[in-house]
């Protein structure tokens, strides 16, 4: 049996926010790695890109704890 190897698409907002939050927390893992491994200006690039990733990634959060929170008219 041939597995898939591409996910099927999110299917509503709140999947899609949370695979681009998983996809960003990887990618701070990377830098993260990456970025330890560095030094001087190589390694304040990679962490100034883990910044900003982090960024994303709360932004990310918000929008996903927005979904759990009671609205309210």
């Amino acid at each position: 049996m041939i597995k898939k190897l591409i996910p099927d698409p999110p299917h509503t907002t709140e999947e899609t926010l949370i695979r681009i939050f998983d996809l960003l927390r990887s990618a701070a893992a990377v830098m993260y790695e990456s970025g330890d491994q560095q030094s001087g200006s190589n390694r304040h690039l990679a962490f100034a890109a883990l910044y900003l990733v982090d960024m994303a990634k709360a932004l990310a959060d918000h929008q996903i704890q927005s979904f759990h929170e009671p609205r309210t008219a």
